[in-house]
């Protein structure tokens, strides 16, 4: 399921990979994940160049057009990388290659370096009970690694300010629907520049947010009080009860009487 190692390379004839001339089968694809330990090396694709030195970290489809390397420059490079062909792995980290630089900061006290070094160790160590517990472990550092990048992309502080003014201007317009364009002019902004912005900082459009929150709302009316649907819907934004039992569908994948049976 997948394969790992830890090395050090000092010679710089004997360490390059070339993504699209090391033999990987494009019908079998493979993601690689490497953590600079010590020394440096680089990375390469046909647009840019970077420095892979300690406190930093590549990962790459294979194959794929790139090269990692150790410099006749760098007189060591010393890291340790995990080699993992399992298909919804490799699906979720094309997604994540497709947004995000493949070399990223990954500082010694962060959550992802904590899940790498756990993964690592019960890997060597072979303390997974059975199948499940293995590939259980796996998708928590898989997961651990898009948070990682999410939140790289998406600075917590200018994410958290973004979020809680919309959410708060939703909630003190509950009871009616208003569209994005409304609220941009309050921030001084057309439509497009502030849902590009926000888009830009939180990974999600105004739009979809403001209905999370209306229904966020609308969850705890359901499950709080007797309300009919219509009224729920009404004090939420909703257009009518049936604009608000197809939203709360489509969102939660149940209906709102359901809902509210199962949590009464």
């Amino acid at each position: 399921m997948i394969a790992l190692g830890c090395e050090t390379r000092t010679v710089a004839r004997e360490y390059v990979w070339d993504g699209m001339k090391r033999g990987d089968d494009p019908d079998h694809p493979h993601v690689v994940l490497q953590v600079t330990l010590g020394g440096w090396g680089s990375f390469e694709t046909r647009r840019k160049t970077w420095r892979v030195e300690e406190g930093k970290a590549f990962f790459a489809v294979l194959p794929s057009r790139h090269i990692y390397r150790l410099p006749p420059e760098s007189p060591e490079w010393s890291f340790f990388w995990f080699n993992c062909g399992h298909t919804w792995v490799v699906e979720r980290v094309r997604h994540m290659a497709a947004r995000h630089s493949p070399v990223f900061p990954i500082g010694p006290d962060s959550k992802l370096m904590a899940r790498c070094r756990s993964l690592f160790a019960r890997i060597c160590q072979g303390r997974f009970e059975d199948a499940f517990a293995e590939e259980t472990a796996l998708l928590e550092w898989l997961l651990e690694w898009e948070r990682h990048l999410h939140e790289l992309a998406h600075p917590r502080g200018q994410r958290e300010v973004l979020l809680e003014e919309l959410r708060a201007y939703t909630q003190a317009n509950l009871h009616r629907a208003f569209g994005i364009e409304e609220f941009a002019r309050k921030q001084g902004l057309s439509r497009s520049h502030y849902s590009h912005r926000f888009r830009a900082a939180t990974g999600l459009s105004p739009a979809t947010f403001v209905l999370e929150t209306r229904l966020a709302e609308a969850r705890g009316l359901l499950r709080e009080t007797r309300a009919p649907l219509k009224e729920i819907a009404e004090r939420t934004g909703f257009a009518d009860a049936n604009h608000f039992c197809k939203a709360f569908r489509r969102v939660y994948h149940l209906s709102p009487g359901a809902f509210r049976r199962q949590v009464s």
